[in-house]
């Protein structure tokens, strides 16, 4: 192993590209090697992503006398906003993602013809290295763009897939240490959610969502009396309903299925395979929670009315058939079957529908805008604890798609929790 590393330190330590370099080339071919070049550039123009900085590395390695050039997707803790890696810190989204990719590779879920994930050259509490699956054809979708139903198919059939990994998971654990897994004694303690409870945050999305509505909806004045607070009041209780619920299946949560962290494989115009990405928002719950956050985030009202049903049976029927015959055992003990996912779907919508009120303003605002807007450092903590309305008004105002999406499902929501609900008290 060469130790001219000069030109990558400020990226990677010695030991980290060992560590990258041998998953890379494999552990027998990893002795002889050189990294002549390093090559570093943002993922993109603008906020990639909101947990994190996102970087494109190529390390150009000599080896066998061939230089390789391995292209790499690079995370890393925000270097220049010192509030914003506090949140990241104290919300563990390093930490969990670490824990999911770590147990991904346990359940092998970026190996076979159709992997669900990608895997992992580095994980720790600052940094997450993986390959660039754009360099092996994977892509992801316009930040903005809503699900075709071929899309939303492969993306439920790989979550599918990953739900039925885990399942199969804890039935062997539980064989082995002839006792019941619990996912949450190993990891509760990074599975906190400072946000997405009665925070700061939370009721700053209310108070979002109120001046939204007042600003710009024809149906404000229907609306009853106390409308932020009773707003706030709903999004707490669908926070609550997210958690491990006894009698029924639960499995580790992805919790961020929003387009950018899906990438597609495609031959011509048909996509063939999904991939589910960026695992910082790891919970644990009944699957359904899941379904309804992937559902609300990627879709429309019309498409969902149309093929959400259809949705959830192929999610069922490619869950099923990845399952052990261990697993199905213990599923027939639970009476977990199609009928119960389904209430569980109905039983989950409401979290579904906060978790993408509370970042629609965040990702689908275009993402240089986005970079300016909420990485500042000066202004981080008013726009995520006090009042983000400012801004998240005045981009309404410039693109009719970003009040679009965010107006129709703030509108649903208040029809079905809070009018429907004031009707029958």
């Amino acid at each position: 192993m060469s130790r001219e590393l000069s030109s990558t330190q400020i990226i990677f330590t010695e030991k980290q590209i060992h560590q990258i370099i041998s998953k890379y080339l494999g552990e027998r071919r990893a002795g002889g090697w050189q990294v002549i070049a390093c090559d570093r550039q943002p993922a993109s123009a603008g906020l990639a992503g909101f947990l994190g900085d996102h970087s494109r590395v190529t390390l150009h390695v000599k080896s066998d006398g061939l230089v390789k050039k391995i292209r790499l997707f690079v995370k890393t803790m925000p270097a220049s906003n010192a509030p914003k890696a506090q949140f990241i810190d104290t919300n563990c989204y390093f930490k969990r993602e670490a824990v999911a990719l770590r147990l991904a590779e346990e359940m092998r879920g970026a190996e076979g013809p159709t992997p669900w994930t990608v895997r992992a050259y580095l994980c720790n509490e600052r940094m997450v290295v993986m390959p660039d699956m754009a360099a092996q054809g994977y892509r992801t979708l316009h930040y903005c763009e809503t699900l075709s139903l071929p899309h939303a198919l492969l993306a439920a059939a790989a979550l599918a897939r990953f739900h039925a990994a885990f399942a199969n998971y804890t039935a062997a654990r539980t064989a082995r240490d002839q006792s019941p897994y619990n996912f949450l004694q190993e990891y509760g303690n990074i599975m906190t959610e400072p946000t997405f409870c009665d925070s700061p945050w939370l009721r700053a999305a209310a108070k979002l969502s109120d001046n939204l509505l007042k600003t710009f909806s024809n149906k404000f004045k229907q609306y009853p009396p106390n409308f932020e607070q009773r707003l706030a009041q709903r999004y707490l209780e669908a926070c609550n309903t997210l958690a491990e619920h006894e009698g029924t299946l639960n499995v580790m949560l992805h919790k961020d299925m929003w387009v950018n962290n899906i990438m597609y494989k495609y031959e011509g115009d048909m996509p063939t395979n999904a991939l589910l990405i960026d695992f910082q928002c790891l919970r644990y719950g009944p699957p359904a929670f899941d379904l309804m956050v992937f559902l609300y985030l990627t879709t429309e009202r019309e498409f969902r009315e149309r093929h959400e049903g259809e949705i959830i049976r192929h999610y069922f029927t490619v869950f099923s058939e990845n399952l052990d015959e261990k697993t199905k055992l213990g599923l027939k003990v639970l009476k977990y079957d199609m009928e119960e996912l389904v209430r569980w779907c109905e039983k989950s919508r409401m979290f579904g529908m906060f978790m993408a009120l509370g970042i629609f303003p965040y990702v689908l605002m275009e993402p240089l805008a986005a970079q300016q807007t909420f990485d500042e450092a000066a202004t981080f903590l008013r726009y995520c604890n006090e009042d983000r309305s400012g801004p998240v008004l005045a981009h309404c105002r410039r693109d009719p798609d970003y009040l679009r999406r965010q107006l129709h499902l703030t509108e649903e929501f208040v029809e079905r929790y809070l009018i429907q609900n004031t009707k029958t008290l």
